[in-house]
């Protein structure tokens, strides 16, 4: 990209990170030499980050973690304790795309439930529940997951309403509860309910730190300290604790300055921009239920879609490329993944939208 400053990108959650625009990101770090070190991440900058996130997520204490992945693993195996079963989503990250880490390394049994759906609803929870409790070997359910919004899903946001409905539920039943939370930033802008109100119904809550605040790595756990407190000795076990996070910390901390209210802006211009392209007839971008920041374009030909994708990389408008993987399955032939995130509140709506009307001609 010739210009980060000015261009626009419509794949990813945040702003491109190519190994040029990290070591940008290193270089433009206010203050870098007044950056507290830490060790293997531990004290210094990492624990400002830390505090910082506690008090995003009204949370009593969090852990820097270097993936999402191990955060949701040391998030259930913490939660769960002695009961070895979990109730996940099936289309979760956590069941899908983890390499089968719960059970191998933790020797927790996961439950897939919600079968090609973004989440389970409340009775298929119940009725989990209800035949292990009558199983020959009854085992307790040790923690209870949800995703959202859910990758696999185009993105889709569970309402939250269902969310408490199954968190209630899960207390009641005194059963753990976790949020894999990874882009818990983009579910809020759609939503318009705050970071906080979704994290006060979970024991525990995960969101990603490089997917959108311009790091190359890492990830945030939340939650009760008597969960959280001495897990830095279990991401020890699992290798987790690089020996030098300060520099990743201090980008994450100054790309969530103003970023909660920049996604908003974002998702909100991103919204007009889409209705504008739709009302001119010749683009169409579907509106789905419970969408986050992720919506499809209608593509009649590959190559008049090449076309325009050419076209509007002359005003620094970059389109995904047709055919690619993305949030786990492959588009059908007919729509590509566009996504909203805060590049686009890099040049006004009004020229982004002459800009995609001149790169049909």
């Amino acid at each position: 990209m010739e210009s980060i400053k000015n261009s626009i990108t419509f794949s990813g959650d945040g702003l491109p990170n190519s190994p040029q625009i990290l070591a940008d990101n290193i270089k433009n770090l206010p203050n870098i030499n007044d950056i507290k070190p830490d060790s293997y991440s531990i004290g210094g900058i990492v624990e400002d980050l830390e505090l910082k996130f506690s008090k995003i997520f009204n949370k009593e204490k969090s852990i820097f973690l270097p993936t999402g992945t191990l955060a949701n693993h040391l998030a259930i195996r913490e939660l769960s304790g002695v009961n070895s079963k979990v109730i996940v989503p099936e289309q979760s990250h956590i069941y899908q795309d983890s390499g089968d880490t719960l059970q191998s390394l933790s020797g927790i049994n996961l439950i897939p439930s919600g079968l090609n759906s973004p989440c389970y609803e409340l009775s298929e929870l119940k009725e989990i529940i209800s035949k292990n409790n009558i199983s020959r070997v009854p085992k307790k359910i040790g923690c209870i997951v949800i995703e959202s919004p859910v990758r696999r899903q185009q993105g889709k946001v569970i309402p939250y309403e269902q969310m408490k409905l199954i968190t209630d539920f899960a207390k009641s039943n005194n059963i753990k509860t976790h949020l894999d939370g990874a882009r818990i930033y983009m579910m809020s802008a759609a939503t318009k309910i705050p970071i906080q109100k979704y994290s006060s119904i979970f024991d525990t809550v995960y969101c990603s730190l490089w997917k959108y605040f311009g790091a190359p790595w890492g990830a945030i756990l939340s939650g009760p300290e008597k969960i959280i407190e001495g897990m830095q000795h279990t991401r020890r076990m699992f290798g987790g604790s690089i020996p030098n996070s300060s520099l990743n910390a201090a980008i994450i901390l100054n790309g969530i300055s103003n970023f909660e209210n920049k996604m908003n802006n974002a998702y909100d211009q991103g919204i007009i921009l889409f209705k504008m392209l739709n009302d001119s007839e010749k683009f169409k971008i579907y509106f789905n239920d419970n969408h986050s920041n992720v919506f499809q374009m209608h593509v009649d030909t590959k190559d008049n879609y090449n076309k325009i994708k050419s076209n509007l990389i002359n005003n620094n408008i970059y389109l995904p490329d047709l055919n690619r993987e993305t949030y786990g399955i492959i588009n059908s032939k007919n729509t590509v993944d566009i996504r909203i995130n805060i590049s686009l509140l890099n040049q006004p709506i009004e020229e982004i939208y002459k800009h995609f009307m001149n790169a049909t001609s």
